[in-house]
């Protein structure tokens, strides 16, 4: 008869009788990952790699925001811009539809100033540019 070290035979035996057992990942799955199976993540939108690891943000996003996509920042609310590098002004939120108005092509930030979408410059974000920085204040 073979005889086998006992951790073995453990190992085995859970392995068999507790399948469920065999989604648990040695390292922890990074970036909101979730182990599907033995050392095994799935990676949320915008993360890649054996762990999760890395984002496909080349340029990385800011103030709590989440790499959804190669370089696409989703901000948390009180944030905007490319990399949500720019906070919102309080008041301004308050006053969104005041806001919207004033912002043609952009987001109201700090003192009713406008952050224009990429390719739109002006006070109010109105003017195309033929090309330029994405996303700057005005």
């Amino acid at each position: 008869m073979l005889k086998l070290p006992k951790l073995r035979i453990i190992l085995w035996e859970i392995t068999v009788f507790f399948p469920f057992l065999q989604g648990i990942c040695a390292e922890k799955c990074l970036n909101g990952g979730k182990c599907i199976q033995k050392d095994t993540c799935s990676c949320r939108r915008g993360y890649y790699g054996p762990r999760c690891e890395y984002s496909k943000c080349s340029i990385p996003c800011l103030n709590g925001g989440r790499c959804v996509g190669v370089n696409q920042c989703r901000c948390t609310r009180s944030f905007v811009g490319p990399q949500c590098a720019h906070r919102i002004d309080n008041t301004a939120s308050v006053q969104k539809e005041h806001c919207q108005r004033r912002c043609v092509h952009g987001v109201c930030i700090r003192h009713n100033r406008c952050l224009c979408d990429e390719g739109f410059y002006g006070r109010r974000c109105a003017r195309r540019r033929e090309q330029g920085p994405q996303r700057t204040p005005s």
